[in-house]
């Protein structure tokens, strides 16, 4: 064991005897597992337009996906996880905790003053990196109705509350994959961009974090870290990666044939994110927590196990374009190898990590913690998803509605049985049977809740 991971070890046992002594106590046999260690490190990563179907794990058949796999084997993995239909507004809800209603106006920006889970878990002693895609500082709109609308309307990754971060932004010229635009800290705290020529991006950020966690480990082994890697991977444009044959010889040329290089490829990176913390002897004192912000792109069709196919359904608020991966990996205190029901919605990822890290939830959170599920103590957070889904985005119309894991109802009255019609092609309609129209009433109740007015669309 290296000295650094030897003194960080030596922390974890001490803070947990501190712990134990305080009252902290083994959860009984067969629910998961032991109570989790005090303060873990947490990885956070988000995939770009990955659907549900597209997993292994999840009954995929078209992409090799071996690390999620066995990600998934190791820890929970959720069957309904579901984010809004498009990835600017599930950045704002994942990161706020809170339904985009309250706090979406502007494609592309998360508003300054709003809080963050960084600025939770930096508030709470974590270190904080982010790597990947930032889509939340605002750029201007063609389609907005005041000139210049929305530069720097948003926040930067250090508003947002991250020490430290190497990100592609959105709506800066330059690209994300091969000779990538990438952008740093620089002197002024303002973000100073590099184009990385020769390079491709997702290898970048990839390094880039785990460069970060092992120095965090050296220079400072007693404080945890929290990581968030918001991936570019496998957005659009489709084009090659370095395990492609034309990587070198056309390496810009996008087609749709290229999604498939480009899953396997994000999952490679997956795979190369655990086996560093497994190669710094932290993997049993950090949680990764694998999810994507909305469904696979329209144009991608995928075939599952049993022959079915799955176009994408990016945009739409159907299950195509909503339900989405979610595995949580936490070797030392979560029993491994489970699969979980339970109703996750994106406000969820904040008191969730609230709860992690032993912070206080903020109160104006709209999400429910979900570790008791993963420590078994409890089925589900929840008992229905609601989406306020403004895309502030020309051509994709919006939508309000709750659901189920089988109902939903839309805010016009449409009520779909999703477990049988999950591109919602016939809404119910004529007498409903006594328990169908029970279920119709309670969501119609949970809608009622929800009264607040969305912000005027830009």
């Amino acid at each position: 064991m290296s000295g650094s991971a030897a003194l960080h070890t030596a922390v974890i046992r001490a803070f947990a005897c501190v712990a134990l002594l305080a009252g902290c106590h083994d959860t009984a046999p067969g629910d998961g597992g032991a109570s989790p260690s005090p303060r873990p490190h947490i990885v956070l990563i988000m995939a770009d337009d990955l659907g549900y179907e597209t997993l292994g794990v999840n009954g995929g058949a078209s992409y090799r996906t071996d690390a999620l796999d066995a990600l998934a084997t190791s820890g929970v993995r959720f069957t309904h996880a579901y984010s809004t239909p498009l990835c600017s507004p599930s950045r704002v809800q994942i990161m706020t905790g809170r339904y985009n209603h309250r706090n979406y106006r502007h494609w592309g920006v998360l508003s300054k003053g709003e809080a963050t889970f960084a600025h939770l878990l930096r508030g709470a002693g974590y270190a904080t990196f982010a790597a990947g895609k930032w889509q939340l500082l605002g750029h201007p709109l063609r389609w907005a109705s005041e000139p210049g609308c929305c530069r720097d309307r948003g926040q930067s990754p250090s508003e947002a509350g991250f020490g430290d971060y190497l990100l592609w932004f959105v709506g800066g010229r330059g690209a994300r994959y091969a000779d990538p635009l990438l952008w740093r800290p620089g002197p002024d705290g303002r973000p100073r961009r590099d184009v990385v020529a020769g390079a491709y991006g997702p290898d970048l950020f990839t390094d880039f974090l785990l460069e970060k966690i092992e120095q965090q480990l050296r220079e400072r082994p007693e404080q945890p870290f929290f990581a968030y890697y918001s991936m570019v991977l496998p957005h659009a444009p489709f084009v090659p990666t370095p395990e492609s044959p034309d990587w070198r010889t056309a390496r810009q040329a996008a087609a749709p044939a290229h999604f498939a290089k480009m899953v396997s490829y994000m999952d490679h990176l997956v795979g190369r994110i655990v086996a560093g913390l497994e190669r710094l002897e932290i993997r049993d004192d950090t949680v990764v927590i694998f999810t994507a912000d909305n469904g696979t792109p329209r144009e991608i069709v995928s075939r599952l196990v049993d022959g079915t196919t799955v176009r994408g359904g990016k945009g739409l608020p159907t299950r195509a374009g909503t339900h989405v991966p979610l595995i949580v990996s936490w070797p030392g205190p979560l029993r491994g190898g489970r699969t979980s029901d339970a109703l996750v919605d994106f406000s969820d990822f904040l008191p969730t990590l609230a709860d992690l890290a032993g912070a206080e939830r903020p109160a104006a959170s709209d999400g429910r913690s979900f570790l008791p599920v993963l420590r078994g103590e409890a089925r589900s957070a929840r008992d229905h998803v609601f989406t306020d889904y403004q895309p502030r985005y020309p051509g994709f119309p919006p939508a309000r509605y709750v659901h189920d894991r089988r109902y939903k109802l839309y805010a016009d009255g449409r009520l779909f049985d999703v477990s049988r019609d999950p591109l919602e092609h016939a809404p119910l309609g004529g007498e409903l049977e006594p328990e169908i129209a029970a279920v119709r009433a309670r969501l119609q109740d949970e809608l009622a809740i929800m009264r607040t007015p969305a912000p005027p669309g830009r």
